[in-house]
């Protein structure tokens, strides 16, 4: 089983054109973006995609593309959203038919009457049997909806001893129950990804192998480097973390926020969204964000000095 790379994998957006159609050129920029802020790889059709307002036929089209224009990025893909297993296993086996790099099961679709632990297990089992591609490594998404769990050290030990899991994303926020993740799926490929910013320099110290988050489409760079860097620069990490915890707040109007926020870069998208309202971006969300943006770039000109020694 292969092992995803350590860093900063965002929950990948999904641009669309103001009549609400997906943006291919703007997925494109969006992709060329990641990896000009040095991540590692995206989560793609997940929460901040906004997958459960796509069709099948738009999920399986997107990822096709996002697979062709990926450049050295890992592309772990979520994408199934009904609530019978035998839908769930029709979305899925076409996700992975589009080249993905894993494919990450979402917690809450597999927890729909609060399973017991075994129970959930049996769930897993029945999803592993019915992914027709034996060598796709998994993934768990800690999903916060719908029907979220945390899933407990002796379910993520099932996963790592089966050998098939190699990516999760971590939604607790809870250090205590992180570092018992990290611990179960010691020695496997089974590596785990915290979503939350404020808790992540602990848990990179703990053992966890990078972020993805949302925050990963306004300064994926900076998450980057505290993965790569946590342990080289200690006093300088900690340092970032504390201005990470001050910024990691993306506020209302999110995934339009990130999409208004990418405008910034010249990465051109509308802030259209298929879920919610399309209502214009606040002026107050609009000046946090340009504000914020000014904070991040000292931070990055400060990095460089870190690297080059002055």
């Amino acid at each position: 089983m292969k092992t995803f790379p350590k860093g900063a994998y965002p929950a990948m957006i999904t641009p669309f054109t103001d009549d609400g159609a997906i943006d291919y050129p703007a997925v494109g920029e969006l992709l060329r973006w990641y990896e000009r802020m040095n991540c590692s790889g995206v989560l793609a059709l997940c929460a901040s995609s906004e997958t459960e307002m796509l069709s099948l036929e738009e999920r399986v089209e997107l990822a096709e593309y996002i697979v062709a224009h990926k450049g050295r990025l890992v592309i772990i893909a979520s994408g199934h959203v009904s609530d019978s297993v035998e839908d769930q296993l029709t979305e899925l086996n076409a996700m992975a038919k589009t080249g993905v790099d894993g494919l990450c099961l979402i917690v809450g679709r597999l927890n729909q009457h609060n399973e017991t632990e075994d129970e959930f297990i049996e769930n897993i089992k029945v999803i592993m049997d019915g992914i027709e591609d034996k060598e796709i490594p998994l993934g768990f998404y800690e999903r916060p909806c719908p029907e979220n769990r945390s899933l407990s050290e002796k379910i993520v030990r099932f996963c790592a001893d089966t050998g098939r899991f190699a990516f999760m994303k971590e939604t607790s926020c809870d250090p205590d129950v992180i570092a018992a993740k990290i611990k179960a799926a010691a020695g496997s490929p089974f590596r785990i990804y915290n979503a939350n910013s404020v808790l992540l320099y602990d848990s990179l110290k703990a053992g966890a192998a990078g972020f993805c988050g949302i925050m990963g489409n306004f300064h994926p760079d900076l998450y980057q480097w505290l993965c790569e860097n946590y342990d080289r620069y200690p006093a300088e990490a900690e340092r970032l973390a504390d201005y990470i915890s001050a910024i990691g707040e993306t506020g209302a109007q999110y995934p339009a926020s990130a999409k208004y926020h990418q405008n910034l870069y010249g990465v051109k998208m509308s802030t259209y969204v298929r879920r919610g309202e399309n209502t214009p971006i606040k002026p107050a969300t609009a000046a946090r964000l340009q504000r914020v943006e000014r904070v991040v770039n000292e931070l990055r000109e400060w990095l460089r000095s870190v690297e080059s020694g002055r």
